[in-house]
């Protein structure tokens, strides 16, 4: 399989898209703070973080496993990346920046790989995959209890807005 410009532009669209899942739920529970309706802001507020610790804590050990699987040394900066909820964010950085030179630099015209083009691809698609697989973590920790919340508020109380 091949990494394309196409697959590096959903990498692209795919860090977009979790910046703005992270903006649009800590704005949806400061507008609940805002509006004193305190337990659904913290609600809120508290499955955004359950999500997001228990993707940190799975992207770590992920991280680390393929640390040693490389043989190489693992740094503890990752660790404390880790837990200021950076690892994702790391992990989009070494896949677009691989992808990016996968992608555009070794782009080659004809249909026979290299053994080393084929790791590279495979490198990238396995980061992209690992990706994928914290992003589902994270909709089925996080977007399921916010979705069941936010009927909740809409059916028992029948307040609904545009943050909602």
């Amino acid at each position: 399989m091949k990494y394309t410009k196409c697959n590096f532009m959903m990498s692209v669209l795919g860090i977009i898209i979790y910046v703005a899942d992270l903006i649009v739920d800590i704005w949806v529970s400061v507008r609940f703070f805002h509006e004193g309706q305190y337990i659904f802001g913290i609600l809120t507020f508290s499955f955004m973080l359950f999500g997001t610790l228990v993707v940190q804590c799975f992207s770590y050990s992920w991280f680390k496993a393929d640390l040693n699987k490389a043989g190489q040394e693992i740094q503890h900066c990752f660790l404390l990346l880790h837990c200021l909820q950076g690892g994702v964010f790391t992990r989009y950085w070494f896949a677009l920046k691989k992808g990016y030179h996968v992608a555009f630099k070794c782009n080659s015209k004809t249909n026979s790989f290299t053994k080393e083009q084929i790791d590279q691809h495979k490198e990238v698609i396995d980061r992209v995959t690992d990706l994928s697989m914290l992003r589902l973590f994270e909709t089925y920790l996080e977007g399921c209890p916010q979705l069941l919340l936010q009927l909740y508020i809409f059916l028992e109380h029948g307040q609904a807005n545009f943050s909602q």
